[in-house]
């Protein structure tokens, strides 16, 4: 597809000094706008129509540009872009801090909140003033004084910490030098993608590479030392996380909340502390009696007698999976080539929402931010006109100094703009799966295959939005509902045919065709023995690989409940981090207590995830709940693909998201799906 044939394509060629001009500019135009709304809207006047309105316009012009802005940060090749990107995401963040702290604008915008008239129509728009309302007094306005003073600097404090905290995570995680005899089990292939030197192989202790030699390496003093030094990466952001959570709590408290995570939880799914650690009470209790034989089982075949290790799991799962069940992750691997299975991917999106989704040919090198980036232009196949929706980026190889985990990257939000169109939408999913080889293309492991479903998901919930406005496009839904239409997308990989759909054997593609004789060729797509022994194993280690998620999550509710900042004194947050993971998975750590600070190396409790990590367990109930009434017997359903698109999907965050799944589940939901899928049987 041509550039023509669709809006212009977002640009990246730009330097340190323009990104930050850019930053500089919006800010301008955007105080300018505030400062005309302030001089012409009297308290008398102010009006949904004449302040709502266009302090959403004003949101959706921030909102437009500081995605944009803070991709860099994660994806530049160049550091001083990425430092520049930074810097500019600060001055943004914090002129858009300013804005929920101007206090003339606050006693506009609640002179409309206390007199709104409950029977107006547009429910966005009420909500849109309900959620402007609540981040002002989260802001502190509603605190006077030496209060108010204090809670600024802590609020700003709070955001040069969160920026810190994130460019360290975009730095080199730094990596071990491990003799070759150090590394058996790995095979030959991925040998030879390493770094040779004298003191022996480089092992990068990026997330791929971790996982590999947790996985394979046969060698037990390998796998610990490579997970130890993994968990003491980024040692910086120890001390950020320990001031953060000091200052969160301050905050919550300085607002009249007995903690942060009372604050945060106050208008989601599941509204309190209590709730939450109820929840994750129950599912443990309901889980422990399964993960105990779970890991008695590992401990049989390991021929172990005590408790494994936590660096051990991985491995033993593995082995376990393809000796017991004939489950070979790297045969499956062979017929999963990651560009041709984006593209089945994408495919199955096109079916199941009725989209048109056509690679982007007519680009060029300022239209990526690196050459490795491919871009999709996507339309609406339901509308007559072919509507256009927007473009989707995918960079999925590693490169020193990007963000080295999996994740869907919004640059551009939708919302409907002032004459009354949709702002086309850009979102990117950027990862890192393991490279090409000399004789082999890029190969995903089913987890990976799972893991690109899972945020190809989120960037469709972002192309499917027709939300009003930004604060409410796509994936902006509340927090504990956010991952579940990914999470449901996650079980098409499980289904035998659309597993079939996804694959051919690497062999069958352009340039590798040569590299077996076809007498040797395996079968093009991947067979059905091999698929059903895989969806077989769905269930096997899911109860410890299920309480491994519910202790980051009670982690996470300690360190921000009402006795986190006891926590956060000394050593504090690291033993209590390493002890609930030990107790809750049964799995040991070495015999110091101190040995690691793993939530210091990933953005989850510093940023999108904090007194919300619980979420992705809760919102696991609700994919499960949708699939099992409603694709579970068809998944390529188009009339249940469109059916969700139109009433889960198109809704973004602008309705009530209890009320929309009742409406789509034609009931309440219920945990009883998931914990079926668990092997724990009815609830």
């Amino acid at each position: 597809m041509t550039i023509e044939e669709c809006a212009p394509l977002p640009t990246f060629d730009v330097t340190p000094t323009a990104i930050l001009d850019h930053a500089n500019q919006v800010i301008h135009r955007v105080q300018l706008e505030v400062d005309q709304l302030l001089n012409t809207v009297a308290i008398g006047d102010a009006t949904i129509d004449t302040l709502v309105r266009p302090l959403g316009n004003i949101d959706n012009e921030f909102k437009y540009v500081v995605q944009y802005i803070a991709l860099f940060q994660s994806v530049a090749p160049s550091p001083d872009l990425r430092k520049a990107s930074s810097e500019a995401v600060n001055l943004v963040n914090q002129a858009y801090l300013a804005l929920f702290q101007d206090e003339r604008l606050f006693a506009l915008v609640d002179v409309v909140y206390g007199n709104v008239n409950e029977d107006i129509q547009d429910g966005e728009l009420m909500r849109l003033l309900s959620r402007f309302h609540r981040m002002f007094v989260d802001n502190g306005l509603r605190l006077t004084g030496a209060d108010r003073d204090r809670f600024q600097r802590i609020t700003k404090r709070l955001l040069e910490l969160r920026v810190q905290f994130m460019d360290n995570i975009a730095t080199d995680p730094g990596s071990l030098w491990i003799t070759p005899d150090e590394l058996e089990g790995l095979d030959d292939g991925l040998l030879k993608n390493l770094e040779r030197g004298p003191s022996g192989t480089r092992i990068r202790l990026d997330r791929p590479t971790v996982s590999t030699i947790l996985g394979k390496c046969s060698v037990a003093q390998t796998r610990r030392d490579v997970f130890l030094s993994n968990q003491t990466i980024y040692p910086q952001n120890v001390k950020i996380f320990q001031e953060t959570i000091r200052l969160r709590h301050e905050a919550a408290r300085l607002l009249g909340f007995p903690s942060f995570a009372a604050q945060q939880l106050r208008h989601q799914l599941v509204k309190s502390p209590s709730a939450v650690t109820d929840l994750l009470e129950d599912l443990g209790h309901k889980l422990q009696p399964l993960a105990i034989s779970e890991l008695q089982a590992l401990q049989a075949f390991a021929g172990i007698e005590s408790p494994l290790h936590l660096w051990d799991f991985d491995y033993y799962h593995r082995r376990m999976l393809q000796e017991q069940y004939s489950v070979s992750h790297d045969l499956i691997s062979e017929y999963f080539p990651a560009e041709h299975t984006i593209q089945r991917m994408l495919g199955t999106f096109e079916r199941l929402f009725g989209l048109s989704i056509t690679e982007v040919t007519e680009k060029t090198d300022r239209h990526v931010w690196h050459p490795d980036v491919r871009v999709f232009a996507v339309r609406d196949k339901q509308e007559s006109s072919s509507s256009f929706l927007g473009y989707l980026y995918t960079d999925i190889y590693p490169r020193p100094g990007k963000y080295n985990h999996a994740a869907n990257f919004n640059i551009h939000p939708g919302f409907q703009k002032k004459d009354g169109t949709q702002s086309p939408v850009a979102t990117a999913l950027v990862c890192n799966v393991s490279p090409a080889t000399a004789d082999r293309p890029a190969l995903l492991q089913h987890r990976e295959v799972i893991s690109l479903f899972h945020e190809l998901g989120h960037g469709m919930h972002d192309l499917l939005g027709r939300a009003k406005y930004a604060l409410f496009s796509g994936h902006r839904t509340v927090r504990d509902f956010v991952e579940a239409p990914s999470q449901l997308l996650e079980y098409w990989c499980w289904v035998p045919e659309c597993l079939q759909q996804l694959s051919c054997h690497y062999t069958y593609l352009p340039g590798y065709k040569s590299t077996v004789m076809d007498a040797n060729r395996p079968p093009r797509e991947i067979p059905e023995a091999l698929v059903k022994g895989l969806a077989a194993v769905k269930q096997v280690n899911q109860g410890i690989l299920t309480l491994r998620q519910v202790a980051f999550s009670a982690f996470d509710m300690e360190v921000h409940g009402e006795h986190g900042q006891e926590i956060s004194e000394g050593n504090g947050i690291s033993e209590r981090y390493n002890s609930i993971l030990q107790n809750m998975t049964l799995l040991r750590g070495p015999k110091e207590g101190n040995w690691g600070h793993g939530y210091a190396t990933t953005q989850h409790y510093m940023w999108g995830q904090e007194a919300n990590y619980f979420s992705y367990l809760y919102t696991r109930t609700l994919a499960a709940d949708i699939w099992t009434s409603n694709f579970r017997d068809d998944p390529m359903s188009a009339e249940a693909g469109l059916r969700y698109r139109r009433m889960i999907l198109a809704n973004g965050g602008s309705r009530d998201e209890l009320d929309m799944l009742r409406e789509f589940l034609g009931r309440s939901p219920s945990p009883e799906a998931y914990l079926r899928d668990l092997g724990v049987g009815e609830a």
